[in-house]
């Protein structure tokens, strides 16, 4: 009979490495693209108000 095998078991992750590795520590601001539509939009509500 053959024997069930076994799973490895990884070791657990660094929770901090994963937050440095997306990004998400540290002071949370706005990405650079939302920075660019942001400014992007409020360039167009300037020129629909000279209108």
């Amino acid at each position: 009979m053959k024997r069930a095998k076994q799973k490895l078991v990884s070791p657990p992750r660094n929770p901090l490495v994963a937050l440095l590795l997306f990004k998400k520590s540290g002071a949370h601001s706005k990405t650079e693209k939302a920075l660019r539509r942001e400014a992007k939009i409020a360039t167009q509500r300037k020129l629909q108000h000279e209108d």
